[in-house]
């Protein structure tokens, strides 16, 4: 957020359970359960967006004036998640390292522009719609993450938090 220059950060707790018939993999239902959500009114860049894309690797080792330059701030999300997202501008990025549910490290798409009602995979972005004003019909003046609470260990934590112990953090 800072190296964005947002003047806007703060953080929800979203407790809901959300739709799973349209996935973009069935097998993402249990990330459609409660998370956590981080907001600021920085906007993404290209470059921000290929650092993310490139999982494992820091994308701004070069610049020593900024925060994110070692990438460790976003990759401790993964001590809650396996499966993080991101909505900024007209782009929707969802992350898996393990390539489980996608089949990839990541994918970025623009999302869809006249809602999400007839978008395929529309579950996948409803826990979005109406955070900070998304819409899915305008451009997102901002930057909000989705980090999905695991329910289950994995390979990548065995460590599993509930809604109220990161309530408590």
């Amino acid at each position: 957020a800072d190296d964005a220059g947002a003047t806007r950060f703060h953080v929800i707790l979203d407790y809901r359970s959300h739709p799973t018939n349209s996935l973009i993999n069935p097998e993402m239902r249990d990330w459609q359960g409660p998370a956590i959500l981080i907001f600021n009114n920085g906007i993404f860049e290209d470059v921000d967006f290929q650092s993310l894309m490139n999982i494992r690797v820091g994308g701004r080792q070069g610049d020593r004036t900024m925060i994110g330059k070692y990438g460790l701030g976003f990759n401790s999300c993964y001590h809650f998640t396996d499966v993080p997202s991101l909505i900024s501008r007209d782009s929707i990025v969802f992350l898996d390292p393990q390539e489980t549910y996608l089949g990839q490290r990541g994918i970025k798409s623009p999302f869809p522009r006249n809602g999400i009602r007839r978008y395929s995979e529309r579950d996948q972005l409803v826990p979005f719609e109406n955070i900070e004003g998304i819409d899915f019909r305008s451009t997102f003046n901002g930057s909000l993450f989705r980090i999905p609470l695991r329910r289950s260990r994995s390979d990548i934590s065995n460590r599993v938090f509930t809604i109220e112990e990161v309530r408590s953090l």
